[in-house]
C-alpha cells in the first residue's frame, strides 16, 4: 500500500484553485502571432498588475527593446485579442515556455557513470536498508556523480 494520499478533497475543501485571469490566457493564446516567433521565444504575458498587462522577457535587453516597440506591440496584440489591449509592462522574468512549432525540448542523454563513481554511489548508499530503495538510490548518487564531473 502507498503512503501517498489523495489530495483532491482538501483542495475542494479549502476552496476553489485561483484561474488563470482571462486576459492574460488570452493573450498568451495570441501572443506568437501578434508580436512574431523571434519576440515570442523570449516574451511571455504572465499576469496583470494595475492595469498593465506584464510581460515577462528573457534579459533587460529584450525587455528595454520591447518597452521602446510597446506602442506597436499592444496596437497588434490588440488587433489578435479583437479588443483593445491594456498597457503593457516589460520586466525579466521566466519564458521558458514549450514552442508548439517545435515540440517539447529533449533531455539531454545521461552520461555514463565511471566505475569510480559507481563505487562511491555503492558505498554512499550502503546503509539504506530496503534493497530495492539502495539500488534505485545508487543510480540516482551514481548519474548525479556523471552529471557534476
Amino acid at each position: 500500500m502507498s503512503d501517498l494520499t489523495r489530495i483532491d478533497r482538501e483542495v475542494r475543501r479549502l476552496g476553489r484553485v485561483p484561474e488563470v485571469d482571462p486576459l492574460v490566457a488570452d493573450a498568451r493564446r495570441v501572443w506568437r502571432a501578434a508580436v512574431g516567433e523571434e519576440v515570442a521565444r523570449r516574451s511571455l504575458p504572465v499576469r496583470r498588475s494595475g492595469g498593465a498587462l506584464v510581460v515577462h522577457c528573457a534579459s533587460a535587453s529584450w525587455a528595454s527593446e520591447l518597452t521602446l516597440l510597446e506602442a506597436r506591440l499592444r496596437r497588434r496584440l490588440g488587433d489578435a485579442l479583437g479588443a483593445e489591449a491594456p498597457p503593457l509592462r516589460f520586466e525579466v522574468g521566466d519564458v521558458d515556455v514549450p514552442d508548439p512549432a517545435r515540440g517539447a525540448p529533449r533531455p539531454a542523454p545521461p552520461l555514463e557513470p565511471t566505475a569510480e563513481q559507481r563505487l562511491q554511489a555503492h558505498a554512499l548508499a550502503a546503509g539504506i536498508a530496503d534493497p530495492d530503495l539502495r539500488a534505485a538510490a545508487e543510480r540516482a548518487i551514481a548519474a548525479s556523480l556523471a552529471r557534476d564531473s
